[in-house]
């Protein structure tokens, strides 16, 4: 009898009445679908992002001599957990420095550190900081549960079309918050290695500067997108029943339910 009443109930409001409803019905599912539609595109991208040595470019122009290796520093490219640093090594090293490599005989050379490895396995490379191993770890592993989590994400949201109950629609913009939450801490972490990085005299020249490169920014595509899902799906996860509803199907799916065993 009261499955009945509430049937009733949902069916007693006129088809003028909904269509205001059913417009913005529409509307919920579009914007669901298109940010449901990039997060899956922005596990693809996190994946790119976090595989490539595009985060931050270390920029030395004509060259800057350091000392202790006899070389001169050009450019690097910081990835998520290696470095490539870009030098120019003088055929001369007897030779007094020079301010550039302006006129001097030498080669070029790419001098690659990854701060994976154990500091053993590097003792006589002075790119190697301890300091920037723990902040590469961080990001390592932050990294990796983010891309898990966007993935469940994914496959949350997608699955709040075939059932539309709100608790449904909240649990996955409670996921795509865990997954803004873990790939922003990527971020930070990597700004915060940039400033330790100017510590270091071998890494970061004293006359250098920096700029953040393209998989930095598709780190932050990735961390908006995210927010976004996560702030609409929690948008449209208010319960809509009887009058509130657009159809009666979404009417019911909202009614108080006894999970059985």
């Amino acid at each position: 009898m009261m499955e009945t009443d509430k049937m009733s109930t949902a069916s007693s409001v006129g088809a003028a009445e909904r269509r205001p409803l059913l417009q913005a019905l529409v509307i919920e599912r579009r914007i669901l679908f298109g940010c449901t539609c990039f997060t899956g595109l922005c596990t693809f991208l996190w994946i790119a992002a976090v595989c490539t040595k595009k985060w931050v470019h270390i920029e030395g122009g004509n060259g800057i001599y350091n000392a202790k290796t006899g070389r001169y520093f050009m450019s690097s490219d910081t990835g998520v957990w290696e470095m490539c640093r870009y030098v120019f090594q003088p055929s001369n090293n007897t030779a007094p420095p020079q301010l550039n490599i302006t006129g001097l005989k030498g080669a070029f050379q790419t001098k690659c550190t990854n701060y994976l490895a154990p500091p053993v396995v590097y003792p006589k490379d002075l790119a190697y900081d301890i300091n920037i191993a723990n902040y590469v770890r961080t990001m390592i592993s932050f990294g990796i549960i983010s891309l898990f989590v966007m993935a469940m994400g994914c496959g949350f949201s997608m699955y709040t079309f075939k059932n539309p109950r709100y608790m449904f629609k909240r649990l996955a913009a409670g996921i795509h918050f865990i997954s803004t939450s873990c790939t922003f801490v990527v971020v930070q972490v990597m700004m915060s290695a940039v400033e330790d990085m100017k510590k270091i005299e071998i890494i970061y020249p004293a006359k250098a500067y920096h700029y953040y490169n393209i998989s930095f920014f598709l780190a932050w595509f990735v961390v908006l997108v995210n927010f976004f899902a996560a702030a609409s799906f929690l948008w449209y996860s208010r319960k809509r029943k009887g009058d509130k509803a657009a159809t009666d199907e979404l009417a019911m799916a909202d009614e108080p339910t006894i999970i059985g065993r």
